[in-house]
């Protein structure tokens, strides 16, 4: 009996997370719809995703009730943004590597996006669930000097997510989705409109 109460307490100590915890790994695609409401513009635009972006993770349970949660959300963030410049602007370069004045000239940038992750907020009710994800975007010109800042939120409806394609997983990609096109439309329609 001694034994059972040890291992019990050992796995109270050891924390419920890693037992029951949700690891939540979005399928990291933009959907058809992304395409029907975002035209590709005749834009040259670069982009670069400081490293923090690419890991980042989010344990927001989303309420004291609700089981442990982890959502990859770098994982899925970065292929969508990569696919939703390809589809957005005529021409875009990828800096994998923080981009400085001499790289910008090597090739031609005159535009640089660098996004950052805010913060993922998760809203877990007995209705159902809502994640809402907020980015940061600056913009900056060939020298490297800041033209333009502004903020993008994405945000998943629950009830139709749940009701129609199910899951967590699901919930997240539609909330990235959603960022990552105002983001695009942002930049398409008060960036670039400046250059002209």
């Amino acid at each position: 009996m001694t034994r059972v109460w040890a291992l019990a307490a050992l796995l109270f100590l050891s924390g419920c997370t890693a037992l029951f915890g949700w690891k939540i790994h979005a399928p990291g695609i933009l959907s058809q719809n992304y395409y029907s409401r975002v035209l590709p513009a005749e834009d040259r635009i670069a982009l670069y995703l400081p490293d923090d972006v690419l890991h980042y993770e989010s344990t927001n349970r989303g309420g004291a009730l609700a089981d442990p949660q982890t959502y990859y959300v770098g994982e899925a963030f970065a292929p969508m943004i990569l696919e939703a410049f390809q589809q957005g602007f005529r021409e875009f370069i990828f800096f994998e590597v923080e981009p400085d004045a001499a790289l910008m000239r090597q090739y031609g940038v005159q535009r640089l996006a660098v996004v950052r992750i805010r913060t993922l907020k998760n809203r877990v009710t007995l209705k159902g669930q809502a994640v809402q994800l907020e980015t940061e975007t600056r913009v900056y010109n060939e020298a490297l000097q800041p033209v333009a800042a502004f903020e993008s939120m994405g945000t998943s409806d629950a009830k139709k997510v749940f009701a129609k394609k199910g899951g967590p997983e699901i919930n997240l990609n539609a909330a990235i989705e959603n960022n990552v096109t105002a983001i695009v439309q942002y930049l398409q329609d008060k960036v670039m409109s400046d250059e002209s």
